[in-house]
C-alpha cells in the first residue's frame, strides 16, 4: 500500500510498504479522509517527547472496515464506516485504574508511536472503532477527532447554560470549541484572533469574532460583561500571549483553560489568580466516553452549522507535505485534509 511515512525529523516520503497485519481484536480500514493536527506538525519537526521515527503519521481518521480479527463478537461489519479513537493506554497505572486512561502516565497515539492514517489502509483496535452517522457527509465525518476535543475541554471547563466565554486563538481547534461551547449553552462565544483568514473562515460559519490589534479586549470585556470578565476564557492559541491574557480576561472565580501542550515556561503572574480565586484547568485530548458523545454533537451540530467549510484543503496522498508546508507557513486558514484513496 501507499503511505507517508516520517522517516526522520523533517523528512516525509511517499513510499510502498506492506499492508499491516492483524492480530486478533483489530480491523484493518481503508482510510478515507486522514486529518492534519498541530501536533502531527510537532512530531515532524523532532519536538514531541516521545515521538520515534519511522512511523507513519495521523491520529484523525475515518475510513471503512476491510477486515476484523475478532475472537468475540462485535457490533462492526465489513464495509462499515467508523472514525477512530486514537489513543493508546497502558491500562495499569493509577490514572488508568480510575477511569482516566486518557491520561494514562505512558501514553501513546495512533500516528505517534504506531502507524497511523496517513496511508491508504490503518489497523486500529476494534474497542477503538466508533461508528459514524449514516448521513453525516465524509468531510464533516473526518472532523469528529477535533470536535471530540472541543467536547472534552467544554465538560471540563464547566461551562454552564448563561456564560459568556472567551476563545483565544481561532484555528481549526478553537473554531470547534467555539461551536462545541455554543452546544452547551453559553450565551455568547467571541473567538480572538489576529489572523485575517480565520477570522473569515470563523464568521462564515456565524461566529463571533475580534481581532485584538485592532480592538481593545478589556473594552470589549466591559462591553460583553460589564467589567466583570468573562466566566470561561479557553485559551487555544498556544502562543506566550494568550496565555499571559487569560487572567486579564477571566471574571473573579471564573475558569481559564488551556489547550496547549508546550512544556515551553512562561512566566505567569499567579497572584492575579489568588486574588480572585479562579480556576485554572487543564485539558488533554479526550475520554473514550467523551469521543462517542462528540460524534452525536457533530451530527446536531452539522444541522446547524455549514462544517464543510471549516474542511478548507483537501489533498491526494501524494501531497501530504504540501499539506504540511501549509500548517507550518500558517497558510491554512482551517482543517488540512488528506485524501487517502483518491
Amino acid at each position: 500500500m501507499k503511505a507517508a511515512v516520517l522517516t526522520d525529523w523533517k523528512h516525509l516520503e511517499i513510499k510502498e510498504i506492506g499492508l499491516p497485519v492483524l492480530q486478533d481484536g483489530e480491523a484493518l480500514l481503508k482510510v478515507i479522509y486522514a486529518g492534519i493536527c498541530g501536533s502531527d506538525i510537532t512530531v515532524y519537526k523532532g519536538d514531541h517527547p516521545t515521538a520515534k521515527v519511522p512511523v507513519v503519521p495521523c491520529h484523525e481518521i475515518i475510513g471503512t472496515i476491510e477486515e476484523i480479527r475478532c475472537g468475540t463478537p462485535t457490533a462492526f461489519s465489513i464495509g462499515q464506516r467508523v472514525t477512530v479513537e486514537p489513543l493508546i493506554s497502558c491500562g495499569e497505572c493509577e490514572p488508568c485504574r480510575n477511569g482516566c486512561e486518557h491520561v494514562c502516565n505512558s501514553l501513546q497515539l495512533l500516528g505517534i508511536h504506531q502507524n497511523g492514517g496517513f496511508a491508504q489502509y490503518v489497523k486500529v483496535s476494534v474497542k477503538k472503532l466508533v461508528a459514524l452517522p449514516e448521513g453525516l457527509p465524509d468531510r464533516v465525518a473526518a472532523l469528529a477527532e477535533p470536535f471530540a476535543v472541543a467536547y472534552h475541554v467544554n465538560h471540563r471547563s464547566g461551562i454552564r447554560a448563561g456564560d459568556a466565554a472567551l476563545v483565544i486563538g481561532g484555528g481549526p481547534i478553537g473554531i470547534t470549541v467555539a461551536i462545541a461551547a455554543r452546544h452547551f449553552g453559553a450565551r455568547r462565544v467571541i473567538i480572538s484572533e489576529i489572523n485575517e483568514k480565520r477570522l473569515a473562515l470563523a464568521e462564515s460559519l456565524g461566529l463571533e469574532t475580534v481581532n485584538p490589534m485592532k480592538t481593545d479586549l478589556n473594552q470589549l470585556k466591559s462591553e460583553v460583561t460589564g467589567g466583570n470578565g468573562f466566566d470561561v476564557v479557553f485559551e487555544s492559541s498556544g502562543s506566550k500571549q494568550g496565555l499571559l491574557m487569560l487572567p486579564d480576561m477571566c471574571k473573579t472565580r471564573g475558569t481559564m483553560i488551556s489547550l496547549s501542550l508546550s512544556g515551553t515556561p512562561v512566566e505567569f503572574a499567579m497572584g492575579k489568580v489568588s486574588f480572585r480565586e479562579m480556576t485554572i484547568v487543564g485539558s488533554r485530548v479526550y475520554s473514550f466516553d467523551h469521543f462517542c458523545r462528540a460524534v452525536p454533537m457533530l451530527e446536531k451540530l452539522a444541522q446547524e452549522y455549514p462544517l464543510e467549510n471549516l474542511a478548507t484543503d483537501v489533498l491526494p496522498l501524494n501531497e501530504v507535505q504540501k499539506g504540511y508546508d501549509m500548517m507550518l507557513d500558517g497558510t491554512n486558514a482551517g482543517k488540512v485534509l488528506i485524501s487517502c484513496n483518491s
